[in-house]
């Protein structure tokens, strides 16, 4: 038989406890990207989350994996100026 804490009444009650402080914690728009800032110059940090997770089943690729796939895609064509002799960047 193994322990897993996910299935005790403690990891119930700490996940009870998480959603309700993600409730009541503000985070100030300066402290956000400009795409997660508010109208009102703050967001409850469960609002943000909900936020992250609707844009992440929206695109279905996260932010880092799609920084990596143009990244990815890039290589050849800059690799390929180089081998020209052209500037990488312009």
């Amino acid at each position: 038989m193994s322990y897993k804490f996910e299935n005790t009444v403690g990891a119930q009650l700490v996940g009870q406890l998480r959603e309700a402080l993600i409730e009541v914690i503000d985070v100030d728009n300066s402290l956000l990207p400009e795409s997660y800032r508010a109208a009102k110059g703050f967001r409850s940090l469960a609002s943000i989350e909900q936020e992250y997770e609707r844009r992440q089943t929206v695109n279905g690729v996260s932010d880092h994996q799609a920084a990596k796939q143009s990244k990815a895609e890039l290589i050849p064509i800059y690799a390929e100026r180089a081998s020209r002799g052209e500037p990488i960047f312009e």
